[in-house]
């Protein structure tokens, strides 16, 4: 009866939510044959909270949860202040580098704004999960996005996603919504004078893909090489 009582009781709060939506999901994970790569998700995020306890210095214990259920993965804050967001969008740029290297082709998205969920986890409402969700699922490439809303609170706090390595461009590939009102993530986390590692993990992935889904990878592919910052080793000398 416990049980039972606390889907009754609701959590409500402003904060940031990033959420991820992993494409073929019935081709990765076969239940049926005991996959182990089920679990690499899982494996994934743990990896990225040690990542956030041993070098985000706003990192506390708390300040990040997250929930997984069929192909829609959530991370939500206990609130929509500027600590928080940086912990979410450090959380959300690693989880998805983390699940490409690790084979998973995911998109993402973080919005910010009223968020309503059982106690228990199994419900989820209000306009930062719905929002995060439909641009998510709007994307027709691996990637990651902020969206409008997400934009116009973290600059009114005086954070700004460009300096958090995310772009403005009439590239990212959305069906429905507008690419002109989000920004999306380019990969990167400050300049190189090398390749990205990410590309031949993504090729890799392209490659083994079927063929009327390889448009996905080449379009993050072609984005990270169009955004990615070169050191101008000349320049430096």
């Amino acid at each position: 009866m416990k049980d039972i009582t606390k889907a009754d009781e609701w959590i409500v709060s402003n904060c940031w939510v990033a959420c991820f939506d992993i494409l073929g999901i019935r081709n990765i994970i076969n239940v049926d044959e005991d996959d182990v790569r089920a679990f690499v998700v899982r494996v994934d995020y743990e990896t990225t909270i040690d990542y956030l306890r041993s070098s985000c210095d706003d990192w506390e214990p708390g300040i990040i949860d997250y929930c997984w259920f069929s192909d829609t993965y959530l991370m939500f804050s206990r609130d929509a202040s500027g600590q928080s967001y940086s912990i979410v969008e450090t959380a959300a740029k690693f989880f998805i580098r983390k699940c490409i290297y690790s084979g998973i082709p995911i998109r993402g998205a973080i919005s910010v704004g009223p968020f309503i969920r059982s106690a228990d986890n199994r419900c989820f409402v209000g306009k930062a999960f719905l929002d995060a969700l439909e641009y998510a699922e709007d994307q027709d490439w691996i990637g990651l996005l902020m969206t409008p809303s997400a934009i116009t609170k973290a600059e009114s706090m005086g954070l700004y996603p460009v300096r958090h390595d995310f772009v403005r461009s009439a590239k990212i590939p959305l069906r429905r919504l507008k690419n002109s009102e989000v920004m999306a993530y380019r990969f990167q986390n400050g300049m190189a004078n090398f390749s990205s590692p990410l590309l031949p993990k993504l090729n890799e992935m392209k490659q083994l893909s079927e063929l009327q889904y390889r448009h996905k990878y080449q379009r993050t592919e072609d984005f990270i090489e169009e955004n990615y910052t070169y050191i101008d080793v000349k320049a430096n000398k």
